[in-house]
This record gives structure tokens, sequence and C-alpha cells, in this order.
């Protein structure tokens, strides 16, 4: 039987982006199970009292509260939230607060407007210095692509299409948050009482340098486990 991927993905954008994240999962529907997360920065509930303006504690507890026991394979974010004080870079920074490791797409229409914001003024300007820390700065968000907001679907597809392997901490992280709620007991005292959500937090996040000590040590029980089976 043919598997099929699985992906879960974050937007976050001003507009709904539903009926863009439907229109992929339809074109990748024989190869990827995809989870979308939408989340639309302009909605009623993440708006401050009585004002229009987004408020960002909303907005963070939003993110937090979505991507709870999911563990993301990509977000998206469009740069021009329609705020003045709240960009897509802004976004990036709120989710690496809670995850660290997600990588992005950003996606705009006016690129001059997110040069300009990136490296602090007129590209055409700017030296090579200027030129260079900018760069520095979407590698230092994990930013993968810079892409036009009218051609993300399309190359989110091709993206997906090219990636279809999984690193082994993805696929671990994955099965984990699959069995969130159960406590761990086994073969490795310190994380002794954790739940799997937790582990996958700790994996996903690289906050906690003993993630490798654990990963070997349940991969070699796995293996004592099968050694004994097949005897």
């Amino acid at each position: 039987m043919n598997m099929k991927t699985k992906r879960c993905i974050l937007i976050i954008d001003d507009k709904p982006q539903g009926a863009v994240a439907k229109g992929i999962s339809s074109k990748l529907s024989n190869e990827f199970d995809i989870d979308f997360i939408c989340i639309r920065t302009s909605a009623a509930e993440l708006k401050k009292d009585d004002s229009e303006d987004v408020d960002s504690d909303k907005l963070m507890a939003e993110i937090e509260s979505k991507i709870s026991g999911k563990s993301i394979y990509l977000a998206l974010t469009d740069f021009d939230l329609e705020c003045d004080y709240l960009n897509g870079f802004d976004v990036i920074r709120m989710v690496h607060e809670i995850r660290e490791k997600i990588n992005f797409f950003i996606y705009s229409g006016n690129w001059e407007k997110v040069i300009k914001f990136v490296i602090g003024q007129d590209y055409k300007q700017a030296s090579i210095e200027k030129l260079v820390d900018g760069i520095n700065t979407l590698i230092h968000n994990k930013i993968i692509d810079c892409i036009d907001r009218s051609d993300y679907q399309e190359l989110l597809i091709k993206y997906l299409r090219k990636n279809k392997g999984d690193s082994i901490e993805y696929r671990l992280s994955a099965l984990l948050r699959a069995n969130g709620e159960i406590k761990f007991e086994s073969c490795f005292p310190e994380f002794k009482g954790k739940t799997f959500n937790e582990i996958a937090d700790l994996i996903e996040g690289q906050s906690d340098a003993r993630t490798e000590e654990w990963i070997e040590a349940v991969l070699t029980q796995t293996i004592s486990y099968l050694v004994n089976v097949n005897q």
C-alpha cells in the first residue's frame, strides 16, 4: 500500500488563506496528507479591546495554541500584514519563541518594501556590508525562500514534491505527537515522567542537549527488541 507523506504547514496572513490551502491539498491529494493551520492576523478575536489593531499577545497565544501538539514541517507568512507595527518578520520571531527550528517561506507583493526593511535603506544605495547583513538576517530567521505572493501556491507544491524525505528527528517527533499524552518511563531516566509531547518539543526546539542521547537510547532499545523477536 502506498502511504501518503504527512505534512503540517502553518500559514499566517492578514487575509484568509483557506481557499489556497484547499487548492494545494487538492493538487497533492495523491501524494500528501496535509494539515494546514491558517491564522488570520486581522481576525476580530485577535484585535485589541475596543480597537482595530492587532493584539500581539493574543496573536502569540493563538499561534502557541494552534501549533501545540503538532509537528510543523514548514511555515509561511506574508510580509505586509496591514499593520503599522507588525510584519512577517515579527510573526517569524513569535513562532521561533515557541519552536526555534521551524523554517519559513516569506511572501510579498512588494519586494522593494521588504528589502528596505531588511537592510534599512534602498538596496541600490546600500553597501556590500549592509547587503550581507540583510542576507544574514534571512538566515538567522530560518527563511529558506522569499517568494512572490501570487506564486506561492505553485512554489510550495514544488518544494513539497522536491523534499519528500524526512529526517529521523522529524519522523520521531511526529510519532511522539501522535501519542502525545503518554508518559515516557523506559531506557532513559533523565526523561522519565515527561509526556511524548514534551519530548517532541525538546527535539524540535533543540533546547536540551540530552535529546540526542535520548534518541540514541530509544534506537538502541528498538534494535534490541527487533533482535529478540527475530531470534
